[in-house]
């Protein structure tokens, strides 16, 4: 081994043993095998990793990165297999996928409008049936009211009917007692006329002898 190839090492030891997590994706080549080591002889912990597959950085060193596959393996790839951007195929399956949810999203809200708007209608179509129904009412209080108004009207002229056949039927009264009262005074007064002819009649009857006889006394004188 060569001092410039011990030093290559060194310093991927130190650059490895300070470098930060990160993350990587396999490049739009094809599918790569995870190796036990930095070199392709070396036994394969995993194969058939998907170009786009994102894998965690343990470890860089002399062109090979050390990592951790989602399924937990870790093992070496070359860095020429990797990207630290998602592959422009993966990339437009990602955005596929984003369409594809915004269009089923966009339906959805598209059905809900649908569903609101058959909801207001169905309501403005009740509200119109109800303000109808209102306009109805409305025109059945006016009649009743006006039915009250002609039927208190009709009552109170009832009213007045009855008080002035009572005030008729009082004179009436009246009236009856006045002739009854003027029809015994006639008969009271023919009854007093009758009593003085007959008391006349009689005091002349009771006169006229006793002036005949005065008479006749005279005569002989």
């Amino acid at each position: 081994m060569t001092k410039m190839h011990l030093i290559s090492l060194l310093v991927g030891s130190i650059l490895s043993a300070s470098a930060p997590a990160a993350t990587v994706y396999v490049s739009d080549i094809q599918f790569v095998a995870i190796r036990e080591g930095q070199d392709n002889s070396t036994r394969a912990v995993e194969r058939g990793i998907k170009s786009g597959t994102p894998l965690e950085v343990l470890e860089q060193s002399n062109g090979y990165s050390k990592v951790r596959t989602p399924n937990g393996a870790e093992g070496w790839v070359a860095d020429y297999y990797l990207s630290d951007d998602m592959v422009t195929r993966d990339q437009l399956d990602e955005l596929q996928k984003r369409l594809t949810t915004a269009i089923q999203r966009r339906n959805n809200v598209s059905n809900e409008l649908k569903e609101s708007q058959a909801e207001a209608q169905a309501l403005l179509n009740t509200q119109a049936e109800l303000q109808q129904e209102n306009r109805a009412l409305k025109a059945q209080l006016e009649d009743v009211q006006s039915i009250a108004e002609k039927a208190e009207i009709i009552v109170s002229q009832n009213d007045t009917v009855t008080y002035q056949i009572e005030s008729l039927k009082q004179q009436a009264n009246i009236a009856e007692q006045a002739s009854q009262q003027l029809q015994n005074n006639h008969q009271q007064k023919w009854f007093m006329i009758g009593a003085a002819t007959l008391f006349g009649g009689l005091l002349l009857g009771s006169i006229l002898p006793l002036l005949r006889r005065k008479k006749a006394g005279t005569g002989n004188w």
